[in-house]
């Protein structure tokens, strides 16, 4: 079912069985201003008086609409300024007698006001602002009470105009004026059963934040309230605020399902401008929607308007907000759902089950009852089934709550879930997501840090990881060679993938020691995956550092190069090996900390080649010409249309073109092991040259320009004033069938081959040409980590294999902790009749002394190396006896 025809559904539920009404806010902050000097228009505050456009056109919106109470925010000082003033005539042109305004009284934006305009009487009016003592509010909200014809269950409606902007002063204003709206609710002493709307520019805007202080950046004259204690919490979630009653937060949308009510040039903005209702006023039919007159071009679609759709761009000339309106109703009476949940808050990744909403009956059923559950923030927190069913002569059931991980650092946020069935007021209950996604923290020895990346889709650095190198290209991409960053895996088992080329990537996450002791020694280990295999791909590297106040210590037992030798065939990947290592002689104090880098060195290799080039043609054989054709191969690596490219046919003669073919017209054939696309076509009455010749042109840019049986300039076409490049071969009246003219040699790209005539042998026509072999160059592959562990180490005389060896030393040497059968020795030969050789294995990043001694106490140096990777010797003369030998290691 669409969207309009939902629309449709909602506008016949029985709304007339109560009395209903019709509320609109509109922020119309936008005068529009046409400079003089012909520049563009811009927005200015206020709507100005009649027969400006932006007075005409907020006129027009809210005529179409149609409301029967209109909360109006941005309203300037200039426009209530005169009797009557502009608001005056606005209200009067749309049939408006009543309005309130709020107070400048103690509000630091006096220019900009919250006014109602009503069709009918106001039973009560007041203003929400700080109490004596305080100045916090920007402009204090208007609170009406409505006498709507019908009912005695008038509405109370207050509108806001929250403070904007996304720095912390920005946020903390606005967390104190929602702190101050929940106040004035609670203090009237309302209900979930009273009928209250919350309306208005609510700037929901930047992330969650926690204050235990006054920001800086606030005015010189902001005074807190000695009522509001620290901790301050602002969240982008009006809800959160609610202690109860908590209201229901609506979903309008425009008639394309966009739920964007700022920017009137797109619809794809963010989502300012709400509307939130008491949860009698949600239990009963409701329907809403948001304006946008660009779509508003019928009476069939949408919620009912007045008269006839206004001009497109009416939205767009009011205000850079969209009007937001609901049709509510006031008199149904329905019994009130409750919500609960088993905690108040959880941390980001906690499995199902771990918190429980339960929604609970006001009393026993004869029958089941099926509960609607919803949250409305599904990348934080979701429910593991949209429904429950509360048994006959039962009243509660629960349902799970699973929350997931975003990898972003962005405090803790605000989840909603509401609770709804027919025949029922909805309930709402509100969860705090704790975010996990803070720097990695050693609290006590022994402890160990995992990371196995589970839920990481997307397309950013996974926080508190911080990458170099390449842009992230989000999920695995099927095996493409586009290089960047990947979340490597299926949903629910991410990891960070590598694709390089040219210079290294890197990605480093740090680690603070927040335990009471000095941090001495780690183990570290940590899946390699080598996800992208191409058969002779590239020998790619990824190695481990650790990097202490920003020196980086080499781990060359964590290094992984990916495999080269896989068979033959389509890109396959699977391999996987656990790495491991112990490092010791850290010295990281309590408070400090250090970084775990991984770095990705592109191994020999190339680009994939994207050239199209001609390969192989004949034009000219004994007797009448037969068969004539043209051979063009495409790259694997182009990614165009094969119309975009072109085969233009030169007369040699004079320079001017004679036939143009389109790629697109051509024949497929071959596909080599590499990539290479293989396309011909026969077109008859080539020329025979001497000279003539082809030019190739992608999307009209020429790539190739070559004749046969000499050099001609070209004077027409995409080849004019180029000059043609002979190819050093011809045909000459040739047996039929034989000694076409075509490239030769082993490579992917024009320039590897050479022209050859093949004399004696047929064509080729769609596949390779004799002695050519077409190739790409080495290609990256994919690496990716994943279950990383780093232990903060107690004990650095652990032996875990007992082999005599600490895994500290082992660690040192390069031999492995975890296999009793690694073990370091060097070893000794005799070399010479006079000469013995000593030869040991080593690590990069180590230093080697070899000593000798004749009594095992007194040792003398006898040289020094540094690690390389492979095994170094020293040799000694073997004419004194009992000497011994030894090699010491150390870091460099």
């Amino acid at each position: 079912m669409n969207f309009r025809a939902a629309l449709l559904l909602i506008l016949l539920a029985p709304i007339a069985q109560g009395v209903g009404f019709r509320l609109a806010t509109f922020n119309i902050g936008a005068h529009l201003v046409v400079p003089t000097d012909g520049g563009a228009a811009y927005f200015d505050y206020g709507i100005g008086a009649p027969g400006q456009p932006d007075h005409d056109k907020v006129r027009d919106v809210l005529a179409r609409i149609n409301a029967d109470v209109v909360a109006l925010e941005e309203i300037h000082s200039t426009d209530v300024d005169g009797n009557p003033d502009d608001v005056d005539a606005l209200a009067a042109s749309l049939g408006y007698g009543y309005s309130y305004i709020s107070p400048a009284t103690n509000a630091f934006d006096n220019s900009l006001r919250v006014i109602f305009l009503s069709r009918y009487p106001f039973i009560t009016t007041a203003a929400v602002g700080s109490p004596a003592g305080a100045r916090e509010i920007t402009r204090l909200f208007p609170v009406v009470k409505v006498d709507i014809p019908g009912t005695t269950n008038d509405p109370t409606i207050l509108a806001l105009h929250l403070k904007s902007g996304t720095s912390s002063a920005d946020r903390f204003r606005r967390a104190v004026e929602m702190k101050r709206v929940v106040g004035y609710i609670n203090s009237q002493g309302i209900t979930a059963d009273d009928n209250f709307i919350i309306l208005g520019d609510f700037n929901p805007s930047s992330i969650n934040k926690t204050f235990t202080a006054l920001p800086a950046g606030l005015p010189t004259s902001f005074v807190l309230g000695s009522d509001l204690p620290f901790p301050i919490s602002y969240s982008t979630n009006p809800l959160t605020y609610f202690t109860g009653p908590v209201p229901v937060k609506l979903d309008p949308r425009q008639l394309n399902n966009s739920a964007s009510t700022y920017d009137t040039t797109t619809t794809a903005g963010p989502i300012l401008d709400l509307f939130l209702v008491s949860p009698a006023i949600a239990g009963r039919p409701h329907s809403q929607e948001v304006y946008n007159s660009t779509l508003d071009t019928s009476n069939s679609v949408g919620l009912p308007k007045a008269g006839s759709p206004p001009a497109a761009d009416s939205s767009v000339l009011a205000s850079d907000h969209y009007a937001v309106f609901a049709d509510l109703d006031l008199d149904l009476d329905y019994p009130n759902l409750s919500a609960s949940l088993s905690a108040g808050s959880v941390n980001e990744n906690t499995a199902s089950g771990t918190v429980m909403l339960s929604v609970t009956l006001p009393a026993v059923r004869a029958t089941p009852l099926t509960i609607s559950v919803s949250s409305d923030d599904h990348t934080a927190a979701s429910l593991s089934a949209a429904t429950l069913t509360i048994p006959a002569g039962s009243t509660t059931g629960s349902v799970p709550i699973i929350t997931a991980r975003n990898f972003i650092t962005d405090e803790t946020r605000s989840v909603t879930f509401t609770a709804s069935a027919n025949g029922y007021d909805p309930a709402n209950a509100v969860l705090q997501v704790v975010d996990a996604d803070q720097p990695y923290s050693f609290t006590s020895p022994g402890q160990t840090i995992t990371e196995n990346f589970t839920t990481f889709t997307g397309n950013h650095d996974p926080a508190p990881w911080i990458t170099t190198g390449g842009a992230w290209r989000g999920m695995d991409d099927g095996g493409t060679t586009t290089t960047g960053f990947r979340s490597y895996g299926s949903t629910g088992d991410g990891s960070i993938g590598f694709v390089a080329d040219g210079a290294p990537f890197t990605a480093t996450v740090g680690f603070i020691n927040n335990s009471p002791e000095t941090l001495t020694a780690v183990q570290i280990a940590f899946t390699a995956e080598q996800w992208k295999v191409f058969p002779g791909g590239r020998a790619d590297t990824l190695t481990a550092d650790l990097v202490v106040n920003g020196i980086p210590q080499a781990v060359p037992s964590l290094t992984f190069t990916a495999a080269t030798d896989l068979p033959t065939g389509a890109i396959a990947g699977g391999t996987s090996t656990v790495e491991t290592a112990i490092v010791s002689g850290l010295s990281i104090a309590p408070g400090n900390s250090f970084d775990l880098r991984f770095t990705l060195t592109p191994g020999a290799g190339g680009a994939i080649p994207g050239d199209v080039f001609i390969n192989e043609f004949h034009y000219d054989n004994a007797g009448a010409d037969s068969s004539e054709f043209v051979e063009v191969v495409v790259g694997p690596a182009y990614m165009g249309a094969l119309s975009d490219v072109s085969l233009i046919l030169y007369n040699g003669s004079d320079g001017i073109n004679y036939g143009t073919h389109l790629l697109s017209t051509f024949t497929a054939g071959a596909v080599t092991s590499s990539g290479h696309r293989i396309f011909s076509k026969l077109i008859p009455s080539i020329q025979n040259g001497d000279p003539d010749g082809f030019a190739l042109a992608v999307g009209g840019m020429v790539k190739q320009f070559i004749s046969y049986g000499g050099s001609f300039l070209g004077t027409a076409g995409a080849a004019s004033g180029m000059t043609s490049t002979n190819i050093g071969v011809k045909q000459s009246a040739e047996i039929a069938g034989q000694a076409s003219l075509g490239l030769t040699g082993t490579g992917g790209t024009p320039a590897a081959f050479i022209w050859t005539k093949f004399t004696g042998s047929p064509y080729t026509i769609g596949q390779p040409n004799t002695g050519q072999t077409l190739t790409i160059p080495a290609q990256p592959q994919g690496i990716a980590i994943d279950d990383l562990s780093v232990t903060f180490l107690e004990d650095t005389d652990l032996d875990a294999d007992n082999d005599g060896l600490t895994d500290t030393d082992e660690a040192l040497f390069g031999s492995n902790p975890l296999d009793g059968s690694s073990v370091y020795h060097p070893a000794i030969a005799q070399t010479a009749a006079d000469t013995i050789t000593l030869s040991f294995a080593t690590l990069v990043g180590r230093k080697y002394v070899v000593e000798s001694s004749e009594d095992l106490t007194t040792w003398m140096m006898v040289s020094t190396q540094n690690g390389t990777g492979s095994t170094l010797s020293q040799s000694f003369s073997n004419s004194t006896p009992h000497v011994f030998y030894r090699v010491a290691v150390s870091y460099e």
